[in-house]
């Protein structure tokens, strides 16, 4: 029994290592680490507070925006692997990650997909269509209960390819669904926190290149 547990947990430690490896035939697009007390260029804030500070970017509410917090690092991508480390704290109600659109890509108004974090569960969101939301509603693709605990670092990467999204988290069973609607270029990579106290760092974006 021992021997078998041995085997398991080394197999599982063997996939969790390979899962984030280097992405193979790909070039880096997007390295940032936040080392500088100023934002990097290519940010865009919409909503709350952002501000990159000891080496992480730190996002929060604003209660008089009535709106999450909301930016947008500017890269253009279509398939590609994104891939950040993040914490919450006490005081996050939820963390999301997505892209939108290119304008001219889909007849839509709103956001394409987020990977969403709360502190007790992790899900993949195909967001509704504004102009349409009763044809085109909010549909949850994938979700896992789990407790994300505060001020713990978890990495995330997420892969585009075509229709289909893949997230994952260090030691957490992948995320994965699919939409017609994903296969289209993304102009943005958009932050949102809802709460308070979300961080963000080492930001890093891989192009396939064949």
């Amino acid at each position: 029994m021992i021997g078998l547990l041995f085997l398991l947990t080394a197999a599982l430690s063997f996939s969790v290592a390979q899962a984030f490896e280097l992405p193979a035939n790909s070039t880096l697009i997007v390295e940032e680490d936040f080392s500088a007390d100023t934002m990097p260029k290519g940010w865009s804030i919409q909503t709350g507070s952002w501000k990159a500070k000891d080496g992480v970017l730190h996002g929060a509410e604003i209660e008089a925006d009535h709106h999450a917090a909301a930016a947008r690092r500017l890269v253009a991508t279509g398939d590609a692997v994104y891939e950040f480390t993040f914490r919450i704290s006490a005081e996050t109600k939820a963390f999301h990650f997505g892209f939108d659109p290119a304008r001219g890509e889909l007849d839509k108004k709103g956001h394409l997909f987020s990977i969403i974090v709360t502190p007790t569960d992790w899900r993949l969101l195909k967001h509704l269509d504004k102009n349409k939301p009763e044809e085109d509603p909010n549909e949850i693709l994938a979700t896992t209960q789990h407790n994300f605990e505060p001020g713990q670092w978890y990495h995330l990467r997420v892969t585009t390819r075509g229709p289909t999204v893949k997230a994952m988290i260090e030691g957490l069973e992948p995320l994965t669904g699919m939409h017609p609607s994903f296969a289209v270029r993304k102009p943005t990579l958009v932050f949102r926190a809802v709460g308070t106290g979300v961080e963000i760092d080492d930001i890093r974006v891989w192009e396939p290149t064949e």
